[in-house]
């Protein structure tokens, strides 16, 4: 994501018109109150990354009811939504595991290699 523009005068007004001051909109948002100075002067100062101001940057305008192609500028370096896999894990299923009676060691060495193997799915795509 290069380059991220956004309206931070309108999401300013906004909150403003609203009568909310910084304190309560930034607890809202769960963001420090130099985040939320930083969103609204259009500063990158207190986040490390575009990408991690683009989210706050969305959940401020969801939280003030607008429309984000009003608020942000330049969608089109958005960044690209996560491919997860088809296959659900048996774990994440709603079906039930049936694993043979034993012990608890068998249990858990069960559930260790399904987390691997879900994992390894998650960090391929």
């Amino acid at each position: 994501m290069k380059n991220f523009q956004y309206n931070f005068a309108l999401l300013k007004k906004t909150r403003e018109d609203k009568q909310m001051s910084k304190l309560e909109m930034a607890h809202q948002l769960c963001l420090s109150l130099n985040q939320l100075e930083s969103i609204e002067e259009n500063s990158f100062r207190y986040f490390p990354t575009e990408s991690i101001k683009f989210a706050a940057v969305k959940k401020y305008t969801l939280a003030l009811n607008l429309n984000l192609d009003q608020v942000v500028l330049n969608k089109q370096d958005e960044v690209a939504p996560l491919n997860l896999p088809a296959v659900v894990s048996p774990l994440l299923s709603k079906d039930k595991i049936k694993i043979k009676k034993g012990t608890y060691r068998n249990k858990a060495n069960y559930l260790r290699k399904t987390w691997q193997d879900l994992l390894l799915r998650l960090l391929k795509n």
